[in-house]
């Protein structure tokens, strides 16, 4: 008897005990289970909060510092235009003149003046003695080849080796022509406007940094003074605080917060780096105080659940005690009052049925999972195959798919690209110019464009797809199917079809066809800009004589000859076209003035007046000019415009050939 009490006693405790442990874990594992999932979006709600504050910092900064090099270039350009009346005058002169101006000290370390042959002047910091040839520099070679301003590339300095760059502004005559070129210098280590950036942080141990573009980018800025002019990162700079993945990484974040922009002014890249310690610090200080009451909730739980499971097993108590006694007749010891006769067995043939139905359901269940498996595998075998580049990006512009090709443009194997947004895996530049076309994509519409690259790295014309995935029931946009093709070769056989149709088989300058569309697009860049245009014709005189006499062979080697004059001429200004036998067309845009029209007309005539030399002749053949200058306020159509270029033409004719003639607006 005392046995059987005891083995009773010790069923209805571990049975009881093992109830209430077993519903503490549960509870436990539902709350670490919240508890990850709130971690998970609270680490992902702080990241995305942390990367747009820095973002928008970042991009403030970088505008700042746009701001002050475009400061320092109109400095350099009013410097240039008070040196201008003094080029004549000693170089010891001249830099006494600049040392004296009244901002140099404050915003340039030094300032110099280049002659356009490379030869230095001045420079305020070196004797007039010390001479340096800087023809090679590139900042000087694109002064020459005609850019008004130029930002160098990191440099060491000839005289003093020390790291710095230059500001270079093109000091020109009033025809254009180079005179010099002012320079002013900002040594990386002395105290300037980027050394005081170097300085500031981002938050309490974050930094900035400034990279230099080009192939071979360096540090310009960072906060480490020993890895200026250093190596950086042409993509994915971090300033050297990038650290290896943590397997944990929402629960111990090791990757700081980034954040880059680049400057509009010479395409440097300015970035902003906030360590994972100091961005994700409350988080976990948060996190330590969950737990510990978490631990505490669990203890509390665990004691109430115990009180409640041993009220509750009463009646199953009960029925053990009846099935220890006569397991044979269960019936006649189970209570009336409390437990009905077919409560039990009913029970017990219920829990079988449902469990027959549940094993019937989930082997139903797992052929439809490996069914929808194998059609999955099935597709992302047959989009594996395709070479153009297929994708799935969801609400958030975040690639969830990507197919092979994808690593094959760009280098990375899928599972890195799935988790990035379309800005990071495609960058800045190529985001912007598809942006218009995600927003239009996710509000619904199926879209094809084509992206044209921005420079001659980006060498592929993409044409690129849109298909919205609609949620099931309803038209809200849940992510976006992408096609992107390549259609460069197409696009190339298309453009050099387009340029045989509208150039001059003999000349190779415009044909007429090609003539007709630059005039109808410049008229309309010329609207749009407010500017003036200007619409020159040109006929040779004399073209039929020299046919007559020296044959068609000459007269065409003289349209040649001429034709490469007038391109010259034209070059900078706008474009050429032959219209006609000895007919020929010049389109200038923006034209400040008819004198500078005019100007232009006048060189013409004269380049047409030297004598045309070929292998056993010598050909004479003037040519006349007429002008019509199409004002900024003006609604003149491209034939009103050139029915006054030929009226002018006509003019100058009339007067005598080999010479230019202008018709003003307004008159007839």
């Amino acid at each position: 008897m005392g046995q059987n009490l005891k083995e009773e006693y010790f069923v209805r405790w571990t049975l009881k005990t093992r109830a209430a442990l077993a519903t503490a874990l549960v509870v436990s594992l539902f709350s670490i289970a919240l508890a990850a999932i709130a971690q998970y979006y609270a680490y992902i709600s702080l990241k995305e909060l942390l990367q747009a504050q820095q973002d928008t910092q970042v991009k403030l900064v970088a505008k700042q510092l746009d701001e002050k090099f475009e400061a320092r270039a109109i400095l350099l350009r009013t410097l240039a235009r008070q040196l201008a009346p003094m080029l004549e005058r000693s170089p010891e002169t001249l830099k006494a003149f600049a040392s004296q101006a009244v901002a140099v000290p404050e915003a340039f370390n030094s300032v110099s003046l280049i002659w356009p042959d490379g030869r230095l002047a001045f420079n305020t910091a070196m004797p007039i003695s010390q001479q340096f040839q800087l023809a090679d520099r590139d900042y000087v070679q694109r002064i020459v080849q005609g850019a008004s301003t130029a930002i160098s590339e990191p440099l060491f300095g000839r005289n003093n080796g020390a790291p710095g760059f230059v500001l270079a502004v093109a000091l020109r005559s009033p025809e254009g022509r180079l005179r010099a070129i002012v320079v002013g210098s900002l040594n990386l280590l002395r105290n300037n406007f980027l050394l005081d950036l170097a300085h500031n942080r981002v938050g309490a141990t974050g930094m900035y940094c400034l990279t230099s573009s080009g192939q071979n980018p360096r540090y310009v800025m960072h906060a480490d003074g020993a890895k200026l002019m250093k190596a950086a990162k042409a993509v994915g700079e971090s300033c050297g605080t990038e650290k290896t993945s943590s397997a944990f990484e929402i629960l111990e974040p090791t990757q700081p917060v980034v954040a880059r922009y680049l400057l509009e002014s010479n395409g440097w890249e300015l970035v902003a780096t906030l360590p994972a310690m100091e961005a994700y610090g409350p988080l976990a200080q948060v996190r330590r105080k969950v737990v510990l009451a978490g631990g505490i909730g669990l203890l509390v739980a665990v004691g109430l659940m115990w009180i409640v499971v041993q009220h509750l097993l009463v009646p199953l108590e009960r029925l053990h005690r009846a099935i220890q006694r006569d397991p044979g007749n269960l019936e006649a010891h189970l209570p009336e009052t409390d437990t009905p006769r077919d409560e039990v067995s009913e029970l017990a043939s219920t829990f079988s049925r449902v469990i027959r139905q549940l094993v019937e359901r989930e082997s139903a269940l797992q052929k439809a999972k490996e069914q929808a498996h194998a059609s999955e595998r099935r597709i992302q075998t047959i989009a594996n195959q395709v070479p153009d580049l297929i994708s799935y990006i969801d609400a958030h512009e975040r690639h969830v798919f990507v197919n092979t090709a994808y690593e094959r443009r760009f280098g990375l194997p899928a599972a890195s690209i799935v988790g990035l947004s379309v800005k990071e895996l495609w960058g800045a530049p190529a985001y912007a110019d598809m942006k218009l076309y995600l927003d239009r994509a996710y509000a619904g519409e199926s879209l094809t464009f084509e992206r044209v690259p921005r420079d001659l790295r980006e060498y592929q014309c993409i044409e690129i797809t849109y298909q919205p995935a609609l949620a099931e029931g309803c038209d809200v946009v849940q992510g976006l199917h992408v096609f992107v093709r390549d259609v460069t070769v197409a696009r190339a056989q298309v453009n050099r079809l387009e340029q045989q149709t509208l150039a001059d088989y003999l000349t190779g300058l415009f044909n007429r066809k090609g003539f007709d569309r630059y005039l109808s697009t410049a008229i309309k860049r010329a609207d749009e800009n407010q500017g003036a245009m200007a619409l020159l014709l040109v006929d040779l005189d004399g073209f039929k004589h020299v046919n007559d006499c020296y044959g068609h062979a000459i007269g065409d080697k003289l349209l040649v000859a001429f034709a490469e004059r007038l391109a010259l001429s034209v070059s900078d200004v706008g474009a050429a076209a032959r219209i006609g036998g000895d007919e020929f067309a010049v389109v200038l845009d923006d034209v400040g003035s008819s004198a500078d029209a005019q100007r232009i007309a006048q060189a013409i005539v004269e380049l047409s007046a030297d004598p045309y030399i070929f292998p056993g002749y010598q050909v004479m053949a003037n040519a006349s000019v007429g002008v019509a200058v199409r004002r900024r306020d003006s609604d003149q159509t491209a034939a009103e415009l050139f029915s006054r270029a030929d009226a002018a033409l006509y003019g100058a004719k009339h007067d005598g050939k080999g010479r230019f003639s202008a018709c003003e607006a307004g008159l007839d």
